[in-house]
């Protein structure tokens, strides 16, 4: 396959447009992975080393008329978890294929914080690198706005006007400079004017930390007016020609069928992420730090009660009856996105400054995510952290005072479940403003915080370690950690695929199914299968949502009493191998294909230093433990509480050695 990649080395002041050649590599994934593995070497160097190479681009089939294929993908090698990670931004490859460009990379470091500007004209390309004066400055206050949306609105009025065709604007906030989960932040811009809601995050990771402290890019605008000679997926009737074979139903049906849980379901008069993931986990949803191992269930469920009334139905008045819902940027019938008091509220940014921080009032919380988001972090990440904190603050173990919090929180469920919001506006208040510390570097804890839990919690062992009686700060936090300070929030599910160390984690390459507790060699055959199709996603850019039609692998057709029922043997092959074969002529394997690429992620990880360890947090392994019991393994359940670090220790084990013999490489504690 041949793509057209902008090269741009910031050191040396050289940019180079180029068309790409290169076996085996099908996406924007492959390109990085390359680069990192093969030309620069990542792994030897330090994580804000001008040489990490932080790639983005669009993938093979944006362009088309199939909805989900124009996330914009950022691939880097990560601070926080230590190896190579991708980040995917939704809806942004829909502007960022005006430049003409596939694959962008970027090496070398600016003078001084600038912003990249990236313009695609008919018979060009244009690439221009500018100062940012006062980035700090532009942070804190803009055009009556701050931090990301601030440093968005100043960048508006200083291109928008000059820029030639359709412009999209990437940048970080101040949380990019401070800590190693800073995120990269994107929203779509019409006549110029930031549309509410459409709004989407490369923020898994700290690839807006790398941006800024390796390279000293601040922002990209991206855009213009190229436009690109039609595939022939762009067209109507060879699409629906294609996928005649794959479905029974026209596609466009399909496709609104399979992606009902991001718009609406009436059977829950709820949708999106919020609604339907709320709806479905119940007493299972993480909260209060993790500590559902000790909370009894029927308590849990009091808890989620306060959720359903206080959460999820403000949400369902304010955003599903309102139907105040949009897409990422692109046109799209999943209409994911839903809007309210001018908000986009997604699951796991809510849940992570929400309940599991002990808020569980939608209003309260919303003060919360948006002085996150603002600020430029990784939500789930801060989230995550600053309810470690909470708990341990909570518990008496740390005054307030001593970690520069601006009170006590209160993350007990008996508190919660009797004063539900007075206690959510008082957490969400401490939250705003630790993040507010954190984000600008405020103070000695508050960048040590900015390094993440692990590191943290190694610092309060060194100063306060005396107050455990032998324990860990450690034992407080959860997180997934690689190699000797390697570390990363799970995404927001209570499922045993969360917590196992995988060559990426905190996102869905994982078996992430919560409420069940297979066999560990089950696991870790889910865990192989979920991660070589969300490699697939990522590496071409489509968006995950799509997924149930996106999957299909086989032939289908309806039975109908005395019809015939017709299955073509030629067309039994996932989605995008047809893809691949029709638009480009390519027959690729996709499962050999992503092992291939697994087993380069997992080496390049240990080449850094960042392969599997242990669980060091004991909170980690009582969530493991304590769902043998919660959902149903007898057996397991038996070994746990006869000693359940031996336990936790060869479930582990048994996962990490099916998945290393399925995946031919050895990832193993």
């Amino acid at each position: 396959m041949e793509f057209t990649t902008l090269s741009m080395d910031l050191t040396e002041g050289k940019v180079h447009l180029k068309k790409l050649r290169e076996k085996g590599i099908y996406g924007v994934l492959d390109y990085s992975i390359h680069l990192h593995k093969n030309v620069y070497r990542t792994y030897l160097k330090p994580v804000y080393s001008p040489e990490n190479v932080i790639v983005f681009g669009k993938g093979p089939f944006a362009g088309s008329i199939l909805p989900g294929s124009h996330r914009l993908v950022f691939s880097f090698r990560s601070p926080l978890y230590g190896t190579i990670f991708p980040s995917t931004m939704g809806g942004a490859a829909y502007v960022f294929k005006r430049t003409g460009v596939d694959f962008a990379s970027i090496v070398g470091r600016a003078r001084v914080p600038s912003v990249l500007i990236i313009e695609g004209k008919a018979e060009s390309l244009k690439v221009k690198v500018e100062p940012v004066d006062d980035l700090n400055g532009i942070w804190e206050g803009y055009g009556g706005k701050r931090g990301v949306y601030s440093l968005t609105q100043y960048l508006i009025e200083k291109y928008g006007k000059s820029f030639d065709g359709e412009m999209r604007i990437a940048c970080v906030g101040p949380a990019s400079l401070n800590t190693n989960y800073g995120a990269i932040f994107s929203q779509t811009l019409r006549d110029m004017k930031p549309v509410e809601g459409s709004e989407d995050w490369a923020a898994r990771g700290g690839g807006g930390s790398v941006l800024l402290r390796a390279h000293n890019i601040a922002a990209i605008i991206f855009g213009g007016v190229y436009d690109e000679e039609k595939r022939i997926i762009s067209n109507y009737g060879f699409t629906k020609k294609l996928f005649s074979s794959i479905y029974s139903k026209p596609l466009f049906k399909v496709i609104a069928e399979k992606t009902e849980k991001y718009r609406y379901r009436s059977e829950h008069d709820s949708g999106g992420t919020f609604g339907e993931d709320y709806i479905a986990e119940k007493e299972f949803v993480p909260i209060l730090n993790w500590q559902m191992p000790y909370i009894d269930r029927e308590r849990r469920k009091e808890v989620f009660e306060a959720i359903r009334e206080d959460y999820l139905k403000v949400f369902d008045d304010e955003a599903i009856k309102t139907k105040s819902w949009t897409t990422c940027g692109e046109p799209c019938p999943a209409t994911c996105k839903k809007v309210r008091r001018g908000l986009k509220t997604d699951y796991e940014p809510y849940n992570a400054n929400g309940p599991l921080a002990g808020n569980v009032y939608l209003h309260a919380a919303d003060s919360a995510v948006s002085t996150v988001d603002t600020l430029g972090f990784d939500a789930i990440e801060f989230g995550c952290m600053a309810s470690w904190l909470f708990e341990v603050v909570s518990r008496g173990i740390l005054k307030p005072e001593e970690v520069e919090l601006d009170g006590k929180p209160i993350l007990d469920a008996e508190s919660l479940i009797e004063d539900s919001r007075r206690v959510s506006e008082h957490n969400a208040k401490i939250l705003s403003s630790l993040a507010e510390k954190v984000a600008f570097g405020k103070g000695e804890f508050a960048r040590v915080l900015g390094l993440g839990k692990r590191r943290a919690a190694e610092y309060l062992d060194r100063k306060f370690g005396d107050r455990l009686k032998g324990k860990s700060f450690k034992d407080f936090a959860v997180f997934v950690a690689l190699g000797k300070d390697g570390e990363i929030c799970p995404t927001m599910y209570w499922a045993l695929g969360n917590f196992i160390p995988l060559p990426v984690q905190g996102k869905y390459w994982t078996y992430y199914k919560f409420g069940v507790f297979p066999e560990p060699e089950a696991l870790g055959e889910k865990i192989l299968e979920s991660s070589l199709s969300e490699f697939w996603y990522d590496n071409v850019g489509w968006c995950r949502f799509h997924r149930k039609w996106m999957s299909a692998g086989t032939s289908s057709c309806e039975i109908e009493e005395g019809k015939e029922c017709s299955l073509n043997r030629a067309t039994a092959k996932p989605v995008l191998e047809r893809l691949f074969e029709a638009v480009y002529g390519e027959k690729v394997d996709i499962e050999k294909h992503a092992k291939e690429q697994m087993r380069n992620l997992a080496d390049y990880a240990v080449r850094a230093g960042y392969g599997p360890v242990f669980p060091e947090s004991m909170r980690v392994i009582d969530l493991i433990a304590s769902a043998s019991f919660e959902f149903g393994n007898e057996e397991w359940e038996k070994a746990f509480r006869e000693n359940r670090v031996s336990a936790a220790r060869r479930y582990i084990d048994r996962v990490l050695s099916f998945y290393s013999e399925q995946l031919s490489f050895e990832w193993r504690i």
